[in-house]
């Protein structure tokens, strides 16, 4: 395969640019495979006419495939059905039951579309002409990181994150492998090169998928959590987000008795339920503002057992609400709903004030330890011997210190009261 060389490094497999991608799909496939290999070791393709029955989809296009709605893919044929085919179909020969078939590697979307077609009755598309077929043995790794390389680019940014955050991070794995035996910086560098989605989007997703473990991560697929407090969630150790993750899911399992029909809004106990959500989330943002290990676990352990404590009472207000739709008239369920409104309000605004209290600022938790500090040195009988036995010169560095102290403090004091 093609090399380059680093000084210094070694040599690992040639990437293609987003120049050489964008032509994974024209006529000119050859060209595109060809820029990824040497000469010594050049990718040989044949033009050929393949039977649609005997083409089949990529295992490892899944994740793409997922994106496209039956529409997009009606669409197409519509398209394909007045201009023709105008981009060829990149495929790999394989063997099927004794007979060899083709795999896709590149052209899923109008392979789907020409076999829409055939259902429809058109019969013009029962052989595919001048497919471009990959008859260089590459590997399977090598056939998927050309399969990422062209969705990455092509798609540009993609209309589920949770796809392209998965896409990315597999395909930052199988630059790791071999045969291009990267490290995950250069990897990660590579996902940037060939993929047309923002570096630095690139660089976060990377990181979601790495650090945030599996039940978070889940929660996260099925937007129940945002990628925002994810980014937050994924600094606690391992075990810490579990204990997290488990308080969520509990969360979500709530029946809330909402109604899911067009333009229905949220009841009374859903709102709570997402009054809980958001607090819960601020104690979490504030454990990991603390400055010191002893006040991080104390801020973890008073995160958790404020979501447990609250937790109980939205699970009793759920069940007593759901009783009430089952037993009462629309109307009294109505008043019910009425007076619930009011009450999550309150409760809005409850939590919002517990969350403000919660929530100290810097100088309010940086105070109290320099003031015990400094309360300490004072009483101490030892400390006044101390100072008879140090030079004029440390007890001047002292004073000056000190004085340093009392000016940023009297600025920082001047600061909040000009605040109205």
């Amino acid at each position: 395969m093609a090399l380059t060389k680093k000084k210094g490094t070694k040599a690992t497999p040639k990437l293609p640019d987003i120049n050489a991608l964008k032509q994974v799909n024209s006529n000119d496939a050859g060209a595109f495979y060809n820029s990824l290999f040497s000469a010594q070791h050049k990718v040989e393709y044949a033009n050929k006419d393949i039977a649609l029955s005997n083409i089949r989809t990529n295992p490892d296009n899944e994740i793409f495939r997922n994106l496209d709605e039956e529409d997009d893919i009606r669409i197409l044929s519509e398209d394909i059905k007045r201009n023709g085919l105008m981009h060829n179909l990149v495929v790999f020969p394989t063997e099927e039951e004794g007979r060899e078939v083709y795999v896709l590697l590149s052209g899923e979307r109008r392979f789907r579309a020409l076999k829409y077609l055939e259902e429809q009755g058109d019969s013009s598309w029962k052989v595919v002409r001048n497919c471009n077929v990959i008859t260089t043995p590459l590997t399977a790794n090598e056939k998927k990181v050309l399969l990422y390389s062209a969705n990455l680019q092509v798609r540009g940014g993609f209309g589920d994150e949770a796809v392209r955050r998965q896409a990315i991070a597999e395909f930052i794995n199988c630059l790791q492998q071999a045969p291009y035996n990267m490290s995950r910086e250069e990897a990660l560098g590579a996902t940037k090169t060939v993929s047309s989605v923002n570096p630095r989007t690139i660089e976060r997703d990377a990181r979601i998928e790495d650090k945030l473990k599996g039940a978070l991560k889940k929660l996260l697929n099925a937007k129940i959590l945002t990628r925002s407090e994810c980014e937050t969630y994924l600094r606690f150790e391992d075990d810490k987000q579990e204990d997290i993750a488990k308080r969520f899911v509990a969360l979500s399992n709530i029946n809330c008795y909402g109604d899911d029909s067009e333009g229905a809004g949220k009841n009374h106990i859903e709102v709570m339920r997402d009054t809980l959500h958001d607090t819960f989330r601020e104690y979490l943002f504030d454990v990991q503002r603390q400055g010191t290990t002893k006040d991080y676990e104390a801020a973890y352990e008073k995160a958790l057992q404020y979501f447990d404590d609250n937790i109980n009472d939205l699970k009793a207000k759920a069940e007593e609400y759901g009783k009430a739709k089952e037993t009462s008239s629309v109307e009294e369920v109505a008043a019910i709903e009425h007076a619930g409104q009011k009450e999550a309000a309150l409760d809005l605004v409850k939590k919002e004030r517990d969350v403000a209290e919660n929530n100290t600022s810097i100088i309010q938790k940086a105070t109290p330890r320099m003031v015990k500090k400094l309360q300490q040195a004072y009483t101490s009988r030892n400390f006044v011997k101390a100072l008879r036995g140090v030079s004029k010169e440390s007890r001047e560095a002292d004073i000056a210190a000190l004085n340093e102290v009392i000016d940023i403090a009297t600025k920082l004091k001047e600061k909040i009261e000009s605040i109205e």
